[in-house]
C-alpha cells in the first residue's frame, strides 16, 4: 500500500516531468523514482526512498529557475 505522502510527491514528479522508464524496470531514468509499470506512465514512490525524491524535486528548482530566465542579448 502506498501511503499518501507517496501519492503527494508522485504527483509532483509527474507535474514536473514524464516518467522515462527504459521498458523493463519500473523505475523513472530521470529521477530515480518508482512507476506504476515499466511503459512508466506515473510515478509512484516508495515510501522507503521519498526523501531521495522530495532531494532530486528540490534539486530541480535552481535548474528551472535558470531554464527559464531571459537570455541577455
Amino acid at each position: 500500500m502506498t501511503s499518501p505522502e507517496a501519492l503527494l510527491l508522485g504527483a509532483r514528479l509527474d507535474e514536473d516531468h514524464a516518467p522515462v522508464t527504459n521498458g523493463w524496470m519500473s523505475v523513472c531514468r530521470r529521477c530515480g523514482a518508482y512507476t506504476e509499470s515499466p511503459q512508466g506512465h506515473r510515478h509512484v514512490p516508495s515510501d522507503l526512498r521519498l526523501e531521495r525524491a522530495q532531494q532530486w524535486l528540490d534539486g530541480q528548482s535552481p535548474v528551472r529557475r535558470r531554464d527559464r530566465a531571459p537570455v541577455a542579448a
